[in-house]
């Protein structure tokens, strides 16, 4: 036996250099080549790419970025759109083609990063920062994901009251029940649960072609939409509420933590040329998904416009619906495609966003969860205040436009650490961002920010009155939550994204 292993020390001398733990394994250099894992950290197999035809391998990387765009399309989304269209008509087309365009911009990089490092988003902020931020951002993330999961359940619980005649309340019940089906799927494959969400969104796209259809918008008038005109937006208050809306309910912070992660689904080489391609489909494929997400959004404004224009009244979920059976021929027809295209948009992105809540939990804290679980937390949470409104109040409007809203103020904090984290050559390799996207994304982020702060300073304004107490104290804090919120983001940005020295033990709850 001492013979053995003198034998294996000589042929294989120690080495601490060679002892490193996962945190700080440094990433493969551009012309290394290593054998990706089988399986995802969850237990799916991974995808192979390893074919010789380009198309082919193109179509292998499809899937990530469709289950990312059909958050694009959510109840959420929708009944913002309806706002935008029946107040503006078609004005702020141009807007939503820009935050569709910007949504691309972020999922391309957070693609990028997770080819590149071999991390998603999450992960790689608990490499790169102290224990207690990691703490904050992923409190944070959880909101946010709580938060767009909120109009999910509510859009489908609408859906199945317009169908069926169900109450608002037994609807979330109801839609509580799909728990069931996202652990039945996520116990298939990656490529079961993708072609799941990709049928989905095929029905939510036919359904908006046929309203389209049905309505027969002003051809000439909805093309001008795509003009860019600002000046309409600056001196209209509403106008600019209308666009900050529209770019929050777009591109939602979640979604990033999720692309990162997905595109780890697939197994493919590490060399410079082969990420490069990797990188390249993905691109491409998260262009003609956001693409046809952007198509479902626009139909959804020119509906509006055609039909609901002018009004100045906000019009919810049931409200169109309603409208439409009325305001057109065949109108019960459109009233009841219209219910199962919110169906479909519900059903869909409720489980996307329960396996963006999986990979948050699992990168910021090093938990490992069954999605079943996680799935139970999630929708557990987002149905008591839900459920709440329906009941009490019979309606959902305004615990849309607040989630939304809480969306909006959640992203730059998925977007800061996505940049700087994509601008690191020592984390990036030959896949870092490029002079022009640096200055693109720091820019974004400096808009993300300033319209927030906008946003929610505007929302408050008309709760201040210097001559009540409580009038005054809503200034007080609405000043010093916008300091707060602009030097915390600050902070943020200036902090360096190094990998620590240490790594949590992991915690796995078991299925």
């Amino acid at each position: 036996i001492n013979a053995e292993y003198g034998n294996l020390a000589m042929k294989a001398p120690y080495d601490s250099k060679q002892e490193e733990s996962e945190d700080e394994a440094p990433l493969v250099h551009p012309n290394e080549e290593i054998q990706e894992q089988e399986f995802t950290s969850d237990g799916m197999k991974k995808i192979s790419t390893d074919h010789k035809s380009k198309f082919r391998r193109f179509l292998s990387f499809m899937g990530p970025g469709f289950l990312v765009s059909i958050a694009y399309v959510d109840p959420g989304n929708i009944a913002v759109d309806i706002g935008a269209g029946a107040q503006n008509r078609f004005d702020f087309i141009w807007v939503l083609l820009f935050a569709t365009m910007m949504g691309l911009l972020l999922q391309s990089l957070a693609a990028r990063m997770g080819l590149a490092t071999g991390f998603d988003l999450a992960q790689q902020c608990r490499k790169s920062y102290p224990r207690w931020l990691n703490l904050v951002l992923w409190l944070m993330t959880e909101v946010a994901v709580i938060c767009s999961d909120i109009p999910e359940v509510i859009g489908s619980a609408i859906a199945l009251k317009i169908l069926f005649g169900i109450k608002l309340w037994i609807g979330v019940l109801i839609t509580a029940a799909d728990t069931l089906l996202f652990f039945l799927v996520s116990y298939f494959s990656i490529r079961a649960l993708e072609g799941i969400i990709g049928g989905l969104l095929g029905i939510l796209s036919c359904c908006f072609i046929v309203e389209l259809f049905l309505v027969q918008p002003p051809v000439l008038d909805m093309l001008a939409g795509f003009i860019p005109n600002p000046v309409r937006i600056v001196n209209d208050k509403e106008g600019i509420d209308t666009a900050i809306s529209i770019i929050g309910a777009v591109v939602m912070p979640h979604n990033l933590y999720l692309h990162s992660a997905l595109v780890q689904t697939r197994t493919y080489s590490k060399s410079s040329k082969d990420l490069k391609e990797a990188s390249l489909f993905n691109i491409l494929e998260s262009a003609i998904a956001l693409g046809v997400s952007f198509f479902v959004n626009f139909a959804v404004v020119v509906v509006a416009g055609t039909k609901f224009y002018p009004t100045d009244d906000d019009i919810s979920l049931e409200d169109a619906s309603t409208l439409l059976s009325s305001l057109i021929k065949n109108g019960e027809v459109a009233a009841k495609i219209f219910a199962i295209a919110l169906l479909a948009s519900g059903q869909s992105s409720t489980m996307t966003g329960t396996y963006a809540g999986q990979f948050v939990m699992e990168g910021f804290l090093n938990i490992k969860m069954a999605a079943w679980k996680r799935n139970i937390i999630t929708r557990g949470v987002a149905i008591v205040p839900s459920i709440l409104v329906a009941a009490l109040t019979d309606g959902s409007d305004f615990l849309l436009v607040f989630s939304q809203m809480l969306l909006s103020i959640q992203l730059p904090f998925a977007l800061i650490p996505l940049i700087k984290i994509t601008n690191s050559e020592r984390k990036m390799k030959d896949l870092k961002n490029p002079l022009w996207l640096k200055i693109v994304g720091c820019f974004l982020g400096l808009v993300v920010i300033a319209a927030n702060i906008y946003y929610v300073v505007n929302t408050i304004r008309p709760k201040w009155d210097f001559h009540t107490p409580s009038g005054l104290c809503a200034f007080i804090g609405t000043i010093l939550g916008a300091l707060i919120y602009a030097a915390f983001a600050l902070y943020l940005a200036l902090l360096p994204v190094e990998n620590k020295e240490e790594e949590d033990d992991i915690v796995t709850i078991n299925p």
